[in-house]
């Protein structure tokens, strides 16, 4: 049985976050076909970064989870070398703003501008695990493939030097500030292949990096709503102090970048239109939390409660402008539910027209409160949209697909390119 590893910056079920809950399920379900490692850290809050779990090695559903130490964030150093990394983040962004960067970089495909501060500053950030780059590195032969998780923290980049060759990156592109240093460009063009999420991810990325891109292609992941364990909503009811069905749930991290302008324009939709509709917010927070009637925390939940609260609410929203997937979206249109989308993303907006406005996008404030208030005026619009975006995820997103596309790009690795 051939052995594979995935390389992440926090793995468990502790942690919450698109990207690492995508590389967990992922890893559980090839462990009847490879061997699989987890490489990553011992870290769960990305504010303070302490290390939270204590086991170097751990065991979780036939995965063999290795956790290693990282250096103690430097912040002083972190911030100094990012600002001189800035010129040249700043000159490919401008580039890209103006049109020109995919045909530059199909010319210049890898860039030095500002490369050694951008090292720097990544060996100052708080993921930053010299012991754990150093375990792959002794240990690469073992691997039949390395699967790397999100472009932009240091165990990707350095991750990725270090056998490319039978290197996958997933890289949960956005179109951010970081998507534009000169290391990506090294980064993305030298790796065996690159499994984006989505269409739009390929598209953005393609403009970045132009033509001498690495070989890639949309791979995604399937969705997984069903669960051995069914928690009643009753006693989800009871334990987060939720007083009815009449809410609408965001589930996932909760920070400034996921949740943007959710509850600020959620109280004003109330102030507008008075009712006992109720804004709940799942997983950990990483802002101070708002104190208002409506707005109800439940903290971190387990899955089986997050399926629960999904099932039972009357709307989901993600009003997040950063996915390169949004597995938020596709586990509550898998449940049949109708989920609010902010329009400026492009991955979620090409989401929602897709499956025939199952999903709904909304471009501003005023657009968020018209599209809350037609379902409020017209519920019964949901059992519609229900049926479609059961069936858009059932066509797009079958574990049987994506787990075949994910073994054929690992027999592939350790060829060489052409």
């Amino acid at each position: 049985m051939d052995k594979i590893c995935f390389l992440v910056c926090q793995y468990g079920p502790e942690v919450n976050g698109g990207a690492e809950y995508h590389c967990k399920m992922l890893a559980e379900r090839v462990v009847d076909t490879y061997q699989v490692d987890v490489i990553t850290t011992k870290i769960v809050n990305y504010n303070t970064f302490e290390p939270f779990y204590t086991n170097a090695v751990d065991y979780q559903n036939g995965v063999r989870v290795l956790r290693f130490d990282t250096q103690e964030l430097n912040h002083r150093q972190y911030e100094k070398q990012r600002k001189k990394a800035k010129f040249s983040r700043k000159i490919r962004r401008t580039l890209y703003r103006l049109g020109l960067l995919k045909p530059l970089s199909s010319i210049f495909p890898t860039w030095s501008l500002g490369l050694q501060h951008e090292r720097a500053m990544l060996e100052n950030h708080g993921f930053y695990s010299p012991a754990s780059y150093a375990y792959l590195r002794d240990h690469q032969q073992e691997y039949k493939a390395i699967i790397i998780f999100s472009y932009l923290y240091p165990h990707a980049i350095f991750g990725s030097e270090i056998a490319p060759e039978k290197t996958i990156l997933i890289p949960t592109l956005h179109e951010e500030s970081e998507a534009f240093r000169s290391i990506q460009t090294h980064q993305f063009t030298k790796v065996k292949h690159i499994a984006f999420n989505t269409e739009e991810e390929k598209d953005l990325a393609s403009r970045i990096f132009g033509k001498h891109m690495a070989p890639h292609s949309v791979l995604a992941v399937g969705v997984e709503t069903e669960f051995d364990q069914v928690v009643s909503f009753s006693n989800v009811q009871t334990k987060y102090h939720i007083p009815s069905t009449n809410y609408i749930h965001f589930f996932g991290r909760i920070c400034e970048s996921k949740i943007g302008k959710l509850i600020p324009w959620f109280i004003s939709y109330k102030a507008k239109f008075p009712s006992d509709l109720k804004l709940v917010l799942t997983g950990r927070s990483f802002q101070d939390k708002v104190t208002h009637p409506d707005v109800i925390y439940t903290g971190f939940v387990s899955d089986e409660e997050k399926i629960t609260l999904i099932k039972n609410a009357f709307l989901v929203v993600n009003p997040s402008k950063n996915e390169s997937l949004s597995l938020l979206l596709l586990e509550a249109m898998n449940l049949g539910k109708t989920v609010l989308v902010n329009g400026q993303s492009e991955v979620m907006k090409g989401h929602a027209i897709r499956s025939d406005l199952a999903a709904e996008y909304y471009l501003g404030e005023k657009d968020f409160h018209r599209k809350i208030h037609k379902y409020v005026s017209h519920p019964d619009a949901l059992q519609d949209n229900a049926r479609r975006a059961k069936n858009y995820v059932e066509s797009h997103y079958h574990w049987r697909t994506i787990l075949g596309k994910l073994k054929s790009l690992i027999a592939q690795t350790g060829r060489p390119r052409h």
